[in-house]
C-alpha cells in the first residue's frame, strides 16, 4: 500500500516543505522512506522509495548532486526531500532535469526531525493499507451472496464495535480531497467507536450504527452531518439508505446508499436522495444497462421523438410532465401552462402514435411511466421540479 508525494506534503512536518522541482510528479506513490547521506550504490535504491538527505557528502559538488538525483530517478523512486542544513536550494540544472522527468524535489527546514518525517509518512502508508482492506471487505458485503455467519464475520472485521442497527450515508463528487475534513467533522458530531468512516469507490462511506432505534437521534445526526458537509464543500452528492436491523443487512444498506447517490448524481437541483424515496427507480437503476431495458425505452420514446421532430411538437415534454405529475391531467396542464383539453389531446395523440388506443388509461400510463423513467435514467434528465417522486426528498429523514 502507498500514498502519493502530494499526500505526504500535507502531513505534519512535511507541510513546511517547499516543492522546488518536479511538480508534474507529485502523484508518484511512496511505498517506503529511506535516508541517504553517504555515497551509495544505485543498486540499493528501490522503486517507490522516498529519500531524505541533507546532501552532506555532496554539499560542495553540484555534479555529484546531479548524478545522485539521476540515479534516484532511474531507480523508480518517488521523490527526494533535502533538509536545508547545508543546501537551501538545488542547481538550475537539477531543477530542469527534475521538471522534465516529473521527479519531485522538496526542501525542508532543518528544524523538522528526520524521525518525524519517517514516522508520519509510514503511519499514513499504514492507514492507507487499512483503508484498502476495509474497502475490500465492504466490496465483499455488497457484491457477493453469503450466509449470515460469513456476513457477520466480515462486518466485525470492518469494525468490531458495530451495533446491529445501521444507516449508511455515501457521498461523492467532491471538488477536492475532503476525507480529513470529514474525519474532524464526525468528531464534532460526537462520533462513537461503533461508527465508521471509509474511503470507498471514489467517495466517502459513513456507517452509523446504534444500540437501539431512536428515530429522533438518527434524524439529528443525519441533519448535523449534512449541514456540516455543506460547509466543507458545496459540490458533493449524497445518498442515504433505509434504517436496517441486523448485521446480515449491512451490505443491503450500503448498496442502497450507493444506488441513492447514483440517482443524486443525475439530479441538477438536489445534493441528496433518500433510498426510500426512489420508487420505481430503485428497481430500474441496477438494470439500466440491460439491453431489454434500453429496447423497451426505445419502443415508446423513439416514436414520440420522431413525431415531435417531423411536426415541430413537444409531445415528449408533455409525456414527461404527465408522468412527473402522476398522470394527473390538471396538474400537467398547470405545469405546462396549457388548457387541460390541450393536454388531453396530446396524451391521446401519444396513444395513437404508440398504437395503444386499445389500452385503458391505467395500462397505458404504466407503460409510459416506466419508459419515461428509463429515459430519464439513461439520458440524465431526472428532474426534481415536479410534484412527483423525489419532490420532498431533502425534507425527509429517517
Amino acid at each position: 500500500m502507498s500514498i502519493t508525494v502530494e499526500d505526504a506534503l500535507k502531513l505534519k512536518g512535511l507541510d513546511k516543505a517547499r516543492l522546488v522541482a518536479g511538480e508534474k510528479g507529485i502523484k508518484r506513490r511512496i511505498q517506503r522512506v529511506s535516508v541517504i547521506e553517504c555515497p551509495e550504490s544505485p543498486e540499493l535504491f528501490a522503486a517507490g522509495d522516498f529519500f531524505i538527505t541533507a546532501f552532506y557528502a555532496f554539499k560542495d559538488d553540484e555534479k555529484a548532486q546531479f548524478d545522485i538525483v539521476k540515479s534516484l530517478v532511474d531507480s523508480g523512486s518517488s521523490g527526494l526531500c533535502i533538509i536545508d542544513l547545508y543546501l537551501s536550494d538545488v542547481s538550475d540544472e537539477i531543477k530542469q532535469y527534475a521538471n522534465n522527468v516529473g521527479y519531485p524535489i522538496i526542501i525542508l527546514p532543518n528544524d523538522v526531525p528526520y524521525g518525524e518525517i519517517i514516522t508520519n509518512i509510514m503511519n499514513a502508508i499504514i492507514q492507507s493499507k487499512e483503508e484498502t482492506i476495509k474497502e475490500m471487505l465492504i466490496d465483499k458485503l455488497v457484491n457477493t451472496d453469503r450466509n449470515k455467519e460469513e456476513i457477520i464475520e466480515i462486518v466485525k472485521q470492518i469494525n468490531p464495535n458495530f451495533k446491529e442497527k445501521m444507516v449508511a450515508i455515501f457521498s461523492r463528487n467532491w471538488s477536492r480531497d475532503v476525507y480529513k475534513d470529514i474525519l474532524l467533522l464526525t468528531t464534532k458530531i460526537k462520533i462513537y467507536s461503533h461508527w465508521s468512516l471509509v474511503k470507498y469507490r471514489g467517495g466517502i462511506l459513513f456507517i452509523l450504527t446504534f444500540y437501539q432505534e431512536n428515530k429522533s437521534q438518527v434524524e439529528f445526526y443525519i441533519k448535523e452531518y449534512l449541514k456540516e458537509l455543506t460547509n466543507i464543500d458545496e459540490n458533493f452528492k449524497i445518498g442515504i439508505s433505509n434504517f436496517h436491523e441486523g448485521f446480515h443487512e449491512f451490505g443491503i444498506g450500503i448498496e442502497e446508499a450507493l444506488i441513492a447517490v447514483e440517482i443524486s448524481e443525475k439530479l441538477n437541483d438536489r445534493k441528496m436522495v433518500f433510498y426510500r424515496d426512489l420508487g420505481l427507480y430503485k428497481l430500474l437503476l441496477p438494470l439500466k444497462d440491460q439491453p431489454e431495458i434500453k429496447s423497451f425505452k426505445e419502443e415508446i420514446i423513439n416514436p414520440i421523438k420522431k413525431y415531435d421532430k417531423e411536426n415541430s411538437t413537444n409531445l415528449l415534454k408533455t409525456a414527461i410532465s404527465y408522468v412527473e405529475n402522476d398522470g394527473d391531467l390538471y396538474k400537467t396542464a398547470k405545469d405546462m401552462f396549457q388548457h387541460v383539453n390541450t393536454i388531453r389531446y396530446r396524451i391521446n395523440k401519444i396513444k395513437e402514435i404508440l398504437h395503444m388506443e386499445h389500452l385503458n388509461n391505467n395500462n397505458f400510463y404504466e407503460q409510459l411511466s416506466i419508459a419515461i423513467k428509463i429515459y430519464k435514467l439513461l439520458d440524465n434528465k431526472l428532474n426534481l421540479d415536479s410534484t412527483g417522486e423525489f419532490a420532498k426528498c431533502s425534507k425527509r429523514v429517517i
